[in-house]
């Protein structure tokens, strides 16, 4: 028996709120009045003892308890709408929805042609707003729903993340046509060239850095930025070099007038993995997402 008798149709409210972060437009999606969710959740407030949810601005951001516990109302709202739908095959067409991804700009190149061109022609309704995101700030950012789905390099997370490998990737050196290293590409001469260098401010620290530390060989920087179309544009016009993930450099290389070559050192595959938070992992959008970006990348990585 539930305690008090609670009114499960709270819980609804709850979620709602959760997934939209605002009072108001979780009354929109709900067909109910601003009052009408407020009192609700009011109503769960008191029963848990809890304020839920703290306003940020506009933002109503969920309390350490509610992050707590929305895995199991997720899961259990998920059960109770599988008992009433379970003769009904999930169709993605009847849904309209904006899919937030976290990618970085090297994985919207390879994922979104094949990608947006399939929703464009199947499912219009589904569209996708994409965003650069640090690895600091991808578990709040799946937490608090800013994000969906995040692909990136395989990174520590909490027991709320759930993730998967999408592949292991491998460095190249990518250099201008001509470039004097081409003649002469040993480990002295990588290190004594100038590099390029491409990540987000949390990541400075690489898999080259630390397998050239293993050498006694530190890189000298002459540009840090956060595209790699930004340094690849770079190193046409000059002598400085470049060591991007493989798959990437390929891509570019029919566009841009750059050689790849092997790095004359051993550097440790890259593992990527995408992530996505565990309250949405019955999800079933969430769900069609994943697999939908596992099997191209089966194609493209």
């Amino acid at each position: 028996m539930l305690h008090g008798k609670i009114d499960l149709n709270l819980f609804v409210v709850l979620m709602a709120v959760y997934q939209e972060g605002s009072i108001t437009a979780a009354a929109q999606k709900l067909h109910l009045s601003q009052p009408a969710v407020s009192h609700a959740l009011g109503r769960l407030r008191v029963k848990f003892d809890d304020a839920l949810f703290i306003r940020h601005g506009r933002k109503m951001i969920p309390s350490a308890f509610c992050q707590k516990i929305m895995p199991q109302v997720s899961q259990s709202l998920n059960v109770l709408e599988s008992t009433l739908t379970h003769n009904k095959s999930f169709d993605v067409r009847e849904h309209k929805r904006e899919i937030k991804l976290g990618f970085r700009d090297i994985l919207e190149s390879k994922f979104f042609p094949p990608l947006i061109s399939d929703l464009s022609i199947n499912t219009p309704n589904i569209t996708i707003n994409s965003r650069q995101v640090t690895r600091l700030e991808m578990e709040k950012a799946l937490a608090h729903q800013e994000l969906d789905i995040v692909i990136d390099v395989l990174t520590p997370t909490g027991p709320d993340i759930n993730n998967t490998l999408v592949c292991e990737e491998h460095f190249s050196l990518i250099c201008r046509e001509g470039h004097p290293i081409l003649e002469d590409l040993t480990l002295g001469n990588y290190a004594k060239a100038s590099h390029a260098l491409v990540s987000l401010r949390d990541s400075r620290v690489d898999l080259v850095d630390m397998a050239l530390a293993k050498h006694g060989v530190m890189r000298e920087f002459g540009l840090q930025c956060e595209h790699y179309f930004a340094a690849i544009s770079v190193i046409c016009q000059c002598d400085m070099i470049l060591t991007m993930p493989h798959a990437y450099a390929s891509q570019l290389k029919e566009k841009m007038p750059v050689r790849i070559r092997p790095l004359p050192f051993e550097v440790p595959l890259l593992p990527v993995h995408m992530y996505w938070h565990k309250q949405a992992e019955h999800d079933p959008l969430n769900n069609w997402m994943r697999e939908k970006l596992m099997a191209i990348a089966a194609e493209v990585l």
